[in-house]
């Protein structure tokens, strides 16, 4: 991966991020892609951004914010810039939302079917096919067709995860997003956002999950760290 990545490198300093949902507790497929991130960021003399990323506010919980910040420590995982908490960023989201409605690719729709008159914002979808260059796995090519003009906040002011990461993205500067396999399905839909937005689509690596014996993703609700 890091030959591949490095061939893309310009000028540009490396800027990766490790961004954890704080819903759970961190497990090892956390610390796999956070090790791959840190490293390449070290490697190439670049920087590695901490976020919380905790816009589901009822499952969020600062507990599990200082689980991962203690485990980090112990590591001795150091971030150069810190954490973050998308929930004290709501202002940049906010300013996103507007300037995609203004710019008429993106449109407020009514989702309630009592009437009740409640308005989701949906991005305009050209549903057309998007091809990005993958260090692991190559050219990937995925139409969106499918996605329709999904969902990227539940009103003006509560934004939803693909705005909020690729707001915090363009803002912080990332360069290479390394992450698991898993959301190699959410990267079409981010390269929408970036483009309505006017951001530079950053260089993309998804890793192999990482399984447990019962064949299955290890996740904050399996193979937690503890």
């Amino acid at each position: 991966m890091t030959e591949n990545m490095n061939q893309e490198i310009k000028n540009d300093k490396i800027i990766v991020r490790f961004p954890p949902s704080p819903t759970g507790k961190l497990h090892i497929g956390n610390i796999r892609s956070l090790l791959f991130n840190y490293l390449f960021a070290r490697k190439n003399n670049g920087s590695i951004v901490m976020r919380f990323e905790d816009t589901d506010r009822e499952r969020s919980k600062k507990e599990y914010e200082d689980f991962a910040l203690e485990t980090l420590d112990e590591l001795g995982i150091d971030f150069d810039k810190g954490p973050f908490r998308q929930s004290d960023r709501n202002e940049f989201y906010i300013d996103a939302i507007n300037t995609l409605l203004e710019g008429g690719v993106a449109f407020e729709a009514e989702e309630s079917k009592d009437g009740s008159g409640d308005k989701v914002i949906r991005i305009k979808n050209s549903n057309k096919k998007i091809k990005f260059q993958d260090a692991i796995r190559g050219e990937i090519e995925i139409d969106t067709t499918d996605f329709g003009d999904f969902v990227i906040a539940r009103s003006k002011t509560n934004p939803l995860y693909h705005l909020t990461v690729v707001v915090d993205d363009i803002d912080m500067g990332v360069t290479h997003v390394i992450r698991g396999e898993d959301h190699i399905t959410s990267t079409p839909r981010q390269i929408i956002l970036i483009e309505a937005l006017g951001g530079k689509i950053p260089n993309y690596a998804h890793l192999p999950l990482i399984i447990g014996e019962d064949r299955k993703k290890l996740g904050k609700r399996h193979g937690a760290i503890t």
